[in-house]
């Protein structure tokens, strides 16, 4: 056989769409092959036909009647280089923080498609780019860390909406997003949090707020991603303490890992009430406990 007649047969018999391995569930699949197909037949009104993940998560955006009623919003990205999304984003039902480094503005375009309804924030907090484990927010309040700049202060309270309350918190713990978790009605804090914080988390966030462990560990923040649907704790959590949690929070919590089998779950997951992002390496598998853990529901 020669070059010319290889080269045509292998032609022949090459898919003419090839979907990635970035899907993460079946239907995602399809939908990725619907859209290829569509943006083929449609070139002139969609621009290039590169599928790229980001490239797919915008087009699904905008072509976002595919099985809305379904559809589960559960997505692989990343930052820069890096899979450990919770460092560096912070996300609620009202907002999404995503630190102010030119690595991240794919995934800020990405994003604001994604998230129509609420601002998409850039910012550092005290000149840190790990704004994820340094504040934490609801839809009703955003607490960041004394350190926090005069500059940065204004520049959030400037962007976010003004339903949302912005407040300092000075504590010996300053890493405010490993040492305390919640949705829009109650927080886990760390059990050697100061009375003070506990009060100012509790009227900034409007929250119940109690102190517990989660796996023997105190940095409940670290451990476990929430929304008002449900959470994602560390995988090492026993069945006996997921139903105490649970019980005491009022939510379905499920135990798992992210990122290939990263227990410290909230260093590559954010969420909230409808969508969640985890880092790249997340598992098929992992996405599974995400979406039943999280329950994520179209807006």
């Amino acid at each position: 056989m020669s070059v010319e007649q290889s080269g045509k047969l292998k032609q022949q018999t090459e898919p003419e769409v090839v979907a990635t391995r970035n899907y993460t569930s079946l239907r995602e699949k399809d939908s990725w092959w619907y859209i290829a197909r569509y943006t083929k037949e449609h070139k002139n009104e969609c621009g290039d036909t590169d599928l790229s993940a980001q490239a797919f998560r915008t087009r699904r955006a905008r072509h976002g009647y595919i099985w809305e009623d379904k559809w589960t919003q559960a997505l692989r990205t990343s930052i820069g280089n890096s899979d450990d999304v919770g460092a560096f984003l912070n996300l609620t039902n009202s907002y999404l923080l995503v630190c102010d480094e030119e690595e991240s503005d794919n995934f800020c375009k990405v994003a604001q498609d994604d998230l129509p309804n609420i601002p998409v924030v850039k910012t550092s907090l005290a000149g840190c780019r790990v704004i994820g484990r340094m504040c934490v927010g609801n839809k009703n309040g955003l607490i960041v860390p004394e350190t926090t700049s005069d500059i940065e202060l204004q520049h959030l309270k400037r962007e976010l909406p003004d339903s949302v309350e912005v407040r300092t918190l000075e504590d010996r713990l300053s890493a405010l997003g490993n040492v305390i978790v919640c949705n829009d009605h109650v927080a886990l804090v760390h059990p050697d949090l100061n009375k003070e914080s506990e009060e100012i988390v509790a009227d900034t966030l409007k929250v119940e707020v109690f102190r517990h462990l989660i796996a023997n560990n105190s940095l409940v923040g670290s451990y476990c991603v929430m929304n008002n649907n449900g959470g994602l704790v560390h995988i090492d959590a026993s069945k006996t303490e997921l139903e105490d949690l649970s019980s005491l929070l009022q939510l379905q919590l499920i135990a798992g890992t992210v990122n290939g089998g990263n227990k410290t779950v909230a260093s590559g997951l954010v969420a909230n009430d409808c969508i969640a992002y985890a880092g790249m390496k997340t598992t098929g598998k992992e996405f599974a406990s995400i979406e039943t853990a999280l329950q994520l529901k179209i807006n």
